[in-house]
């Protein structure tokens, strides 16, 4: 380990030397400095624990896919509203690419997410329960452990001003990252938190009134489809233990996209199966997943459940009201655009969903925050129309989404990016924990059928704790 930082010192001090001494930014103290540092052997174990040492931070994996990050700490955070104030952050995102000074390489910039966050379901949301979170919530990590492709390592960003006394900057720069990467034995306990009391436990025949009420709206041709959200409100009797968490959902859903999202006292986390979009290479590739069905108690089963949801009158028509929503909105800033296995299943631990995946190539002037600004929300998290969704959602659901539904992903300078909806999540300050799932109300729904999809959804967070007291 001692070999790791003293390699790090001397190849960040030649780094110096050589590109940022050198550069005509020498004196623009807004010069943004990054540096990729590599790590073969780099234990993402040992890093875990300091998710609760630094704030902001971000965890995000896709086990399947051999990728994760761990975002330490902040050198900038973008204070614009990206859905609200697109051009302002988009010149913001320009001129730090014309005023930085890095070692990527061509190749290797490809890999870099340089710029990781999220932002939240509707802008102006500010109640007490997401305090901890802006609208828009991107930054610039001081550290980024990265495992991506052929890359595993370090990515370290600062700014020109922040090292102008190189020497002793180096230095204190090194003892942060000897204490990062030292090795620790686990902070949290062998056994998970337990839920010691539900608070706010949601009610099923208020869930079914709300739901009879939409389905009187599509009736009345007055909306298409409403996704309604519910949440269930519990204490926790300790700390949860991260690191157990984060082993059991990245294990039992490898297809999905782990994340934690530390900011001030409050941590947002889940194992979300939409990826709304990933850019790579000047191609664009978005998901549709709408339409739901359990997990069989055996194959034969299973097979029957699936078999059944890909004959469903409900679930095909809200499916495609979400690949009707992609290929109209993304049509005209992409070209070659196809629809790769539609209506095919995709199977999770606990549940199985009609999925299709639509791909184009980005035409000459567009970029992923194009897409993502035209994009997003989606009808599968959202409803059709758009803006009457808005509405019903606000009037019926009883509480702020927030970052729940929102988006976490990372994004660079070149166009490559990967974008997720915060699905199958929960919030929480380590003492008390709030838990969120939804369901597409479409004409052919049955509000009881709804429902238990829902308690499906939420059991994805509520069984990583102690089941016997919840059920209470």
């Amino acid at each position: 380990m001692k070999e790791i930082f003293s390699d790090f010192k001397s190849s960040f001090s030649k780094f110096h030397s050589e590109k940022i001494i050198p550069s005509d930014n020498l004196s623009n103290d807004n010069t943004l400095i990054s540096f990729a540092y590599s790590i073969p052997d780099l234990d993402f174990d040992s890093l875990f624990n300091n998710i609760r040492e630094y704030s902001p931070s971000l965890i995000l994996e896709k086990p399947d896919e051999n990728f994760k990050i761990i975002a330490l700490d902040s050198v900038y955070t973008f204070e614009d509203d990206f859905k609200n104030n697109h051009s302002s952050f988009s010149t913001v995102i320009n001129t730090l690419k014309e005023n930085t000074i890095e070692n990527w390489g061509e190749e290797l910039s490809r890999d870099i997410p340089l710029i990781v966050g999220g932002m939240k379901f509707l802008a102006k949301s500010n109640s007490e329960l997401w305090n901890d979170f802006k609208d828009s919530n991107w930054f610039i990590p001081k550290f980024l452990f990265i495992k991506k492709n052929n890359f595993t390592g370090l990515v370290f960003n600062t700014f020109l001003r922040s090292i102008r006394d190189f020497e002793n900057e180096i230095d204190d720069i090194q003892i942060e990252l000897e204490k990062i990467l030292a090795t620790e034995t686990n902070i949290d306990n062998n056994e998970n938190s337990k839920i010691t009391n539900s608070n706010g436990k949601a009610d099923k025949e208020n869930w079914l009134e709300k739901v009879e009420n939409i389905l009187e709206l599509i009736r009345k041709n007055e909306i298409q489809k409403v996704v309604l959200s519910r949440n269930l409100s519990l204490k926790l009797n300790n700390k949860p233990n991260w690191k157990f968490i984060y082993k059991n959902l990245t294990s039992n859903y490898p297809t999905c996209h782990f994340f934690i999202y530390h900011n001030n006292n409050s941590f947002f986390f889940g194992s979300t199966p939409e990826r709304l979009a990933k850019f790579s290479n000047g191609f664009v590739e978005v998901d549709a997943l709408a339409g739901s069905t359990p997990r069989g108690k055996d194959e034969k089963e299973d097979k029957l459940f699936a078999n059944n949801l890909l004959n469903s009158k409900k679930d095909l028509a809200e499916h495609n009201f979400v690949i009707d929503h992609i290929t109209g909105t993304i049509k005209d800033i992409t070209e070659n655009l196809e629809i790769n296995n539609k209506y095919s299943i995709k199977k999770l631990k606990n549940i199985q969903h009609l999925h299709s995946r639509i791909s184009g190539k980005l035409k000459n002037g567009f970029t992923a925050l194009d897409i993502l600004i035209n994009l997003y929300p989606t009808p599968a998290i959202c409803g059709v129309s758009r803006d009457k969704a808005f509405s019903v959602i606000k009037e019926f659901e009883n509480y702020d989404r927030g970052m729940y539904s929102g988006v976490i992903g990372w994004f660079n300078f070149n166009n490559e990016g990967e974008f997720t909806v915060a699905l199958r999540s929960a919030l929480t300050d380590e003492k008390n924990l709030i838990v969120f799932a939804g369901s597409g109300i479409v004409a052919n729904s049955n509000p009881n059928t709804e429902f238990e999809e829902t308690e499906i959804k939420l059991n994805a967070i509520l069984n990583l704790f102690d089941e016997e007291i919840r059920s209470k």
